[in-house]
């Protein structure tokens, strides 16, 4: 029987608005990023407000097929959930603990077409009773902050979670007006007086830019065919952009126009040479500025052209250890200096994202630390003391993409910075203050973007439909194919990546995101009777089989370093492998079980390791870097990529010579994407023509052979290829991605006056 709630689809409550059938929660028209079990909570709790739903309703309600830790997951659930619509769980609005029993929604509920609220209000609230989950015997504390990891499912075109819903198809005038986040910080936001489509066009369009005038933006955009990004510009209010680059192979940055207007500035990445390039913004030929380094493990850092053109700011290496950080590059002489050096002095990457303060004076920068989330810093750019803004041991991640630590903004006044953050494991704009104290949540901006010179315009790229990664299997009739069969098995709203299959091929352990956090699922070969394995709530993926099948090696990322556990198959006992405040990742099992290959960036370069499990003695095995280790079925080589080096290579397993194997593919940042089989290597060939291609490389014969092409996008920098021991079975991850560029135009008495500091 359908419940009342269903069948009258929408119920408002304060400022929010649940449309129970379309699962969507929305704020003042803004859409709240709510899913899985906070969402459903929501819905059990709103069916009866004022009325007590128990603890045990919601087990049987929600968990009751699901082999889980209960309390905790409940307690986690709906500490998101009070999170998401800003509720105090002591001097609770919407949300009342009833200790020892459960939970009631107290705030009044109404219904359109409805002339009264339903429920109660009560100011008696009292703070949830914390979860209980058994400790593991050396792992971590379940008391841990949670950090996410930058990629999330590391969707690297993933936009913000606070999207604008837009009433009609025909774009008409509306005002949007700013919610209170708490009672500390009530401001209204600026009015918008329309947001209209800047392009139309199928396809993946993203990180769009003002020209100096206002009149142009420039964008990277897949293009009609699909293919690969390339740099675009586009008059505002034009129907067809105008193509400047051709790219071949590699990966373009967020672009910068030249104070003029008459170039446009952007980086390249992961190609044949990776720099800093300007082409002509009326088309021409491009040229390289400068080289510059890349993160093999994110994307294309931006730029940022000074206002008197004489200079360009840019991600480079920032020290003699090839730590990276934010660089001034002078057109003139060449020189660059570091303008975060202080980062890079102690081991740290910083400047992922920056952006530039509206006066030229202060620059943001996301600093990069071992959990691989950001912390937010401001410093003068004449020189000074970085000063922390946000970090990420409070704010959750401060990465998720491109579109957090790569997509930093300044308010038009410079008074505050605009960032993503998982904190509370939703992706969502924050600002915080340049003086300080406690970021709140953004609700002028849908997502980020770039602001016209007199802060009356906003454009921003906004996702249009979003299939999340899934996991896929192919039969084949031998290694190498033919292909017999291919079906999705892991597909949900979530991502779904990592899929490793177990020795005997009946199991499957793969990395979900479906909680809020990634964690490690198992299922049936065939994606049935799925079971979560871990409850870390931080990023862990990179689920490897022991050769018994009783244990998953995996890594995880805790705030003082990344390391290695081990977790049996029924997800009960956890053990910590590796320590030290290093990024120790993608591990694997050597065949006879007796040991654990992983990558580690302990010497100042991520490199291959070998870890005894009896003694605990740990061997570098490589010295030219390595990534992603995989050990041959005799047990005699070990396989791997590298971080900024397309191709394959091989080591001893006892070390030795390293030595190529493959040039070239699996591109630079697919280093997830091989598979060693008893007979040959699958891999990733992300630039095949017409489609990225699943190849196989012969052990016997030396030859590579096409086997799959993909018909969607793989995911770079995850781990999402794998491979039965006979290689007849095949599994990956796919998704689509379609976005659009959006301007929104502010009401002119509400446009920014003069900014801080000028």
């Amino acid at each position: 029987m359908e419940s009342t709630l269903n069948s009258r689809k929408v119920v408002r409550f304060g400022s929010f608005e649940l449309d129970a059938n379309q699962g969507e929660l929305r704020k003042n028209g803004m859409r709240v990023r709510l899913q899985g079990q906070p969402l459903q909570i929501l819905l059990v709790l709103i069916e009866s407000p004022g009325e007590v739903v128990t603890r045990d309703a919601l087990r049987q309600k929600l968990w009751a097929e699901t082999f889980v830790d209960f309390e905790h997951s409940l307690n986690t659930a709906v500490k998101k959930l009070r999170q998401a619509l800003g509720d105090d769980p002591e001097n609770p609005i919407f949300i009342e603990t009833v200790p020892r029993s459960g939970y009631r929604f107290i705030a009044p509920v109404t219904r359109p077409g409805d002339g009264h609220p339903e429920g109660m209000a009560s100011s008696d609230g009292a703070p949830p009773v914390p979860g209980n989950r058994a400790a593991a015997p050396t792992g971590p504390s379940s008391s841990s902050p949670t950090s996410l990891r930058f990629s999330v499912f590391r969707t690297r075109r993933a936009v913000a979670a606070l999207i604008l819903l837009l009433a009609a198809a025909g774009i008409g005038a509306f005002v949007l007006t700013r919610s209170t986040t708490s009672k500390r910080n009530e401001s209204k936001a600026p009015a918008v007086l329309r947001i209209v489509p800047i392009t139309t066009a199928p396809g993946d369009a993203i990180w769009p830019v003002f020209s100096p005038d206002d009149r142009e933006i420039a964008f990277v955009w897949d293009g009609p065919e699909r293919k690969h990004y390339d740099l675009y510009v586009q008059l505002v209010g034009a129907e067809l952009p105008l193509r400047l680059t051709h790219t071949t192979s590699g990966e373009l940055g967020l672009p910068a126009w030249s104070p003029d207007g008459r170039q446009v500035a952007f980086t390249r990445c992961f190609g044949e040479n990776d720099g800093v390039y300007v082409v002509p913004a009326l088309g021409g030929e491009e040229h390289e500025l400068t080289s510059a380094h890349c993160l093999g493990y994110v994307s294309p850092a931006p730029l940022v052209w000074t206002a008197d053109g004489a200079d360009i700011l840019l991600v480079d290496h920032c020290s003699q250890a090839g730590r990276f950080g934010v660089v001034d590059f002078s057109l003139a002489t060449g020189a660059k200096r570091c303008l975060t050096d202080s980062a890079a002095k102690k081991g740290l990457d910083s400047g992922r994202g920056f952006a530039v303060s509206p006066n030229g004076k202060t620059l943001a920068f996301g600093q990069i630390n071992g959990t691989l989330c950001c912390d937010l810093y401001a410093v003068p750019l004449a020189g000074g003391t970085p000063k922390r803004l946000a970090y990420a041991g409070l704010w959750g991640c401060i990465a998720s993409g491109e579109d957090a630590c790569n997509r930093i903004m300044w308010t038009p006044d410079g008074g505050s910075v605009v960032f993503t953050s998982s904190h509370a494991a939703l992706f969502s704009l924050w600002r915080v203050s340049v003086d300080g104290g406690e970021p709140q949540h953004e609700m002028t901006y849908p997502a980020p973007g770039s602001l016209s010179k007199d802060g009356s315009r906003f454009v921003f790229s906004q996702r249009t439909s979003f299939d999340p990664p899934s996991i896929w299997q192919v039969h084949l009739a031998n290694a190498g194919g033919p292909v017999t069969e291919t079906k999705k098995v892991i597909h949900t709203q979530f991502p779904e990546l990592d899929a490793q299959p177990s020795p005997d091929s009946a199991r499957l352990v793969w990395m979900s995101i479906r909680t809020g956090n990634e964690e490690i699922w198992m299922s049936d070969a065939d994606g049935r009777n799925q079971t979560q394995l871990t409850h870390l709530e931080r990023y862990s993926g990179t689920p490897r089989w022991s050769p018994d099948a009783r244990w998953i090696a995996f890594d995880s990322y805790m705030k003082t370093g990344t390391q290695i556990f081990a977790v049996d198959a029924e997800g009960r006992n956890l053990h910590q492998i590796t320590s030290g405040n290093y990024q120790n990742v993608t591990p694997s099992w050597s065949r006879d079980g007796k040991s654990i290959y992983f990558a580690s960036d302990r010497t100042g370069s991520r490199q291959i390791w070998k870890h005894s499990l009896d003694s605990g003695a740990e061997v570098q095995l490589t010295k030219q870097g390595g990534h992603g280790p995989m050990e041959s079925y005799d047990g005699d080589t070990v396989y791997y990529t590298r971080d900024y080096e397309g191709g394959l290579w091989k080591v001893p397993s006892h070390g030795g010579a390293e030595s190529r194997v493959i040039e070239g593919k699996p591109q630079v940042g697919f280093w997830g994407y091989s598979a060693v089989t008893r007979t040959g290597l699958y891999f990733l060939d992300a630039e095949a023509e017409p489609r990225p291609t699943i190849e196989f490389y012969s052990f016997t014969s030396g030859r590579i052979s096409p086997v799959f092409k993909i018909d969607e996008l793989p995911e770079r920098y995850q781990p999402s290829l794998s491979a039965s021991g006979d290689g007849k079975t095949i599994y990956f991850a796919q998704h689509d991605r379609q976005s659009v560029i959006k301007m929104m135009e502010f009401a002119p008495q509400n446009a920014t006056g003069a900014r801080r500091n000028e």
